[in-house]
């Protein structure tokens, strides 16, 4: 049996049956990659379910993915994900892999970073459209696509909630001034005239956490913020309602 395990995003987010479904499993695994989990969560699991926990990056869940699938054919199995385990494509591709593989699954849903962060902005979260990444531009790769998702839901008066590109080897997002400096450039090319110095911005860092921080700043001024190592996510709202307007009053 394999076990996709939703871990929540805090240490007092972990679910009970987690732990106990944990404690029947002869192999357990951590995703560090795709979803933010820190180490101390997964010490917890250890201290409470009294077994190692393997924590896997990218390269090491891709290569493992059918020897995983091999020992949950025979045994029980867990993978340990951040959040919810089926928000994010990865933790899809392994569930269909085991089904076709002939393992049997079982899912643990657990709270998603996405619903809190939609709730902790303020925002009315049936106001929101199609989310998309600002990802890491290098030498040879400068992509800014996103930007159409954020003009089209613009136009359809829409919010756009705007993940930013994680860096593995910090732990963290991408520094706001930098995917910043790329959604400008963005601008530039297409001329959509939706983002400029003033447009208002809400900023979520690390949700949940006590250092957590929650911005509603101009652009420009957003460029000169640093923030601590992990995860960021950006809204760019459309135009607010009176609600709106009232909780973000009260909110930032």
């Amino acid at each position: 049996m394999l076990y996709l395990m939703g871990i929540g995003l805090t240490k007092g987010d972990l679910p009970t049956g987690t732990i106990e479904t944990c404690k029947k499993c002869e192999f357990i695994y951590a995703d560090r990659y795709t979803t933010y989990v820190t180490e101390d969560r997964i010490e917890q699991v250890e201290y409470l379910t009294g077994k190692g926990v393997k924590r896997l990056n990218r390269e090491m869940l891709e290569e493992r993915l059918s020897a995983i699938l091999d020992e949950a054919k025979e045994k029980n199995v867990a993978v340990l994900v951040g959040g919810d385990p089926l928000i994010a494509t990865t933790h899809k591709i392994i569930f269909i892999a085991a089904k076709k593989a002939g393992v049997p699954v079982k899912v643990h849903h657990a709270t998603s970073a996405i619903a809190v962060m939609l709730g902790e902005s303020g925002l009315d979260f049936y106001r929101f459209g199609q989310m998309c990444t600002i990802a890491r531009w290098s030498k040879h790769y400068e992509p800014i696509s996103f930007y159409e998702t954020i003009q089209r839901n613009i136009r359809n008066n829409l919010h756009s909630l705007v993940l930013l590109d994680w860096d593995l080897s910090n732990n963290s997002s991408m520094q706001l001034p930098e995917a910043l400096k790329i959604l400008k450039k963005a601008e530039d090319s297409y001329r959509g005239k939706i983002i400029g110095d003033d447009t208002m911005i809400i900023v979520i860092h690390k949700i949940t956490y006590e250092d957590e921080k929650k911005l509603f700043i101009p652009v420009k001024e957003a460029l000169d913020v640093i923030l601590d190592p992990g995860p960021t996510t950006l809204i760019i709202p459309a135009q607010l309602s009176d609600i709106e307007k009232e909780i973000i009053g009260a909110i930032y």
